[in-house]
């Protein structure tokens, strides 16, 4: 039987005890290094690393977006490669197409592969688990154990509760049920609990479970590389978009960009009639940039195609360390998510704090106690799923004078060096785990 790890726990409402915490690895099925996308754990790897801890992320090698191999292993179970002194190590896993039964295939091999794989390598003191897939936080849970460290859960999206919500599953179904188990069990199990939206405390408490060790940590900016410089316009489709930019803005049109995934929660298709719409009513041409991929991306190429929409075009996913420089060159942010319960615990969507951070209006459309745009005066907020009200803002934004533009820029600026900055957030995760605050020369 696995043993708990040793150490003593935590006390109600503590972080977890400040101790000789230096070796911290991070469970994270989907995680992306800074040459691709990048993302939360790369972002907070740093700043753990700027505090002299030593950070492993296992992640596997297969991207879910475009379901192709990216970090091919070879012959080899893993590969491992640092990037800033943040190590990624690779694992081989099961690949698949679609929703297919492949895809479950996918995430076992990722919570047995990451088990295999820290076999001979240094113990670690604190084990982060995450639930882009609740499999992989149990990975971690039994790693931890196992390797007598401690075990900090991450909820990234609520399982089952969001497959619920969205209707992708029924609340009676067994599926759910045993997420909803687990979920407990690791909540239970957990010496620290990570939430991502601000309602997650509200969340456990209604499902009656604990939640003195529960943190909020939402996603965050590297405030020092939003400004936008010009320095990252070297990569070819950096390139090709950032002169895509200049000839539409030399043209006279208002350019928009959509950062991040094309799936079905996004719906991207809403966001197109609306530009659609926009076009026929204002006097200023309006322009739209999508900028990333998905299940969804092809269908959306073929509906602009079909319904000879105007003025959109569709780009591959850029290195994340380009994304300030794209923003600098553009008007506004536009972010749709469709209507769901779910977002009544709050939305952490990394996109909206690189629009906000890059000083950029958004045009905002999600349902969300969590609402940044409204609260901060950064944007025009309008319903989901409602593309007449989204083309109503198209056309409000793009009539402003650059002052107000400027003003809505600013104030979402504030508002994440107040609440967003990476550097605050690492040093917030630093005392969850339990690390003393000192920073390397």
């Amino acid at each position: 039987m696995v043993q708990k790890a040793s150490h003593r726990r935590h006390a109600p409402g503590s972080a977890l005890p400040v101790g000789a915490t230096r070796r911290v690895w991070i469970f994270n099925h989907y995680a992306d290094a800074p040459d691709r996308a990048g993302g939360r754990h790369f972002a907070l790897g740093l700043q753990l690393v700027a505090h002299g801890l030593d950070v492993t992320i296992f992640a596997a090698g297969f991207d879910h977006l475009t379901q192709q191999e990216v970090r091919a292993t070879g012959f080899r179970l893993s590969k491992t490669r640092s990037f800033r002194g943040v190590r990624f190590v690779w694992l081989r896993t099961v690949p698949y197409r679609g929703n297919s039964w492949r895809r479950i295939a996918n995430m076992l091999s990722y919570s047995v592969m990451v088990v295999v794989a820290q076999i001979g390598r240094n113990k670690p003191d604190v084990i982060i688990g995450s639930s882009v897939h609740p499999l992989a936080a149990l990975a971690a849970w039994f790693v931890a154990r196992l390797r007598g460290a401690r075990f900090a859960f991450e909820i990234r999206d609520l399982w089952p509760q969001t497959l619920v919500d969205l209707g992708a599953v029924s609340a009676r179904s067994l599926s759910a049920r045993a997420l909803w188990a687990l979920e407990s069990f690791l909540v239970r199990e957990a010496d620290a609990v990570i939430g991502l939206v601000p309602g997650t405390r509200a969340y456990l408490a209604g499902r009656r479970l604990p939640t003195h060790h529960v943190y909020y940590l939402p996603n965050g900016v590297d405030l020092d590389d939003a400004g936008g410089d010009g320095k990252d316009s070297s990569h070819p489709v950096v390139r090709a978009m950032l002169e895509e930019i200049a000839r539409r803005r030399t043209a006279g049109e208002f350019v928009l960009i959509y950062l991040g995934s094309h799936g079905r929660v996004n719906r991207l298709d809403v966001v197109l009639a609306a530009l659609q719409l926009a076009n026929r009513r204002s006097r200023r041409p309006i322009g739209l940039i999508l900028v990333g991929d998905g299940p969804e991306k092809a269908r959306l190429r073929r509906l602009a195609r079909r319904t000879a929409i105007d003025r959109v075009s569709f780009r591959d996913p850029v290195p994340k360390y380009s994304v300030p420089t794209i923003l600098a060159a553009v008007d506004a942010g536009v972010i749709h998510t469709t209507r769901t319960p779910v977002y009544r615990y709050g939305i952490s969507f990394n996109k909206l704090f690189d629009y906000l951070a890059a000083r950029k209006p958004v045009v905002f459309a999600c349902e969300t106690a969590y609402d940044p745009v409204r609260r901060s005066g950064a944007g025009l907020v309008v319903a989901p799923d409602d593309p007449d009200a989204m083309a109503a803002a198209f056309v409000d934004l793009s009539s402003r004078s650059p002052d107000e533009l400027r003003s809505m820029g600013a104030a979402g600026r504030s508002l994440v060096e107040r609440e967003h900055d990476l550097r605050r957030l690492g040093e917030r995760l630093v005392t969850i785990i339990g690390t003393p605050l000192v920073p390397t020369e």
